[in-house]
């Protein structure tokens, strides 16, 4: 279920929600409240199993971010030592099991994963038009960067993290919301991996500018990672948006899966592709090593 498709309108109880949401893939950016509720299914096992490793410490944290408390899904490795920082944004609050375990992933290959829960504002809402309307109102773009510093600078504070080596990533809207951090604060970002981020978002969420409007704005590394058969995002909007990132005369890499849809590296949602999210995270390990590490 999306709160950014123009053909759902209905109002969604707590009971309805419950018993559709398996039925939808995207980026649900439902309340915690509600998602709790939810029993967690899989459909394909995810590209590495992570939440059961003894060598991450994972597990929830919460923060200051401006004058609110922020909370996040934490990982990183279980040894001594400060290591590059990587924020994921979700399209969806962070306690779902891909996002957790995609959290713990980067925690594996030697990063502190962090993923902010940018929707808590959407806490008790139970409607498509509630949910939207806060979005819009309060989950406001500079409050979105506001909670990836913060989640940034709390990596960084707690003594294992590396602020001059951070990346973001995220999916869906989350992914929407990297690109244009990075656009946005881009001495405060090394590299930047959108899996299906949205590069226009509908009037209804109320923003100003997306990723196609600052496009040449990004000066960081570019992996982006989307779907052959994603009705939010058109492929010729993705090529004007490629065409546009070149123009800064890098070598970013826009990756299409064939066959995958919107929400492929979902492993709990309908959309799961797991040969497509197998390569995605093949592709996204050597890219960050690449801009993290040296």
């Amino acid at each position: 279920m999306s709160q950014f498709s123009e053909t759902i309108t209905q109002e969604i109880t707590r009971r309805s929600f419950l018993s559709q949401a398996a039925m939808f893939a995207g980026y649900c950016v439902l309340s915690c409240e509600l998602e709790a509720q939810q029993p967690t299914t899989r459909y394909g096992d995810p590209p590495v199993q992570a939440l059961d490793d003894k060598n991450v410490i994972q597990g929830r944290v919460t923060f200051q971010s401006g004058t609110e408390e922020l909370d996040a899904y934490l990982a990183r490795p279980n040894k001594k030592g400060r290591f590059p920082i990587v924020v994921i944004v979700p399209g969806n609050p962070p306690y779902e099991e891909y996002v957790r375990n995609m959290t713990a992933m980067f925690a594996q290959i030697g990063f502190v994963g962090i993923a902010p829960n940018i929707y808590s504002a959407q806490k008790g809402a139970t409607t498509l038009d509630q949910l939207r309307k806060i979005l819009a109102e309060k989950i406001t773009d500079e409050k979105l960067f506001r909670d990836i510093r913060s989640s940034i600078g709390y990596a960084n504070k707690q003594g294992f993290g590396k602020s001059n080596r951070v990346a973001v990533t995220g999916f869906c809207f989350g992914g929407r919301c990297a690109l244009m951090f990075a656009a946005t604060y881009p001495k405060e970002v090394r590299a930047v991996v959108p899996f299906y981020g949205n590069l226009r978002t509908p009037a209804f969420a109320g923003r100003k500018v997306d990723p196609i409007d600052v496009a040449t704005r990004i000066k960081v590394p570019v992996e982006g990672h989307y779907a052959e058969q994603d009705a939010e995002i058109p492929l010729p909007q993705l090529k004007e948006f490629e065409t546009a990132l070149k123009n800064n005369n890098r070598d970013d890499q826009i990756f299409v899966y064939s066959g995958a849809p919107h929400g492929f590296f979902s492993y709990t949602q309908p959309a799961y592709n797991a040969e497509a999210a197998k390569l995605a995270w093949q592709r996204t390990t050597v890219f960050l090593k690449e801009h993290l590490d040296r």
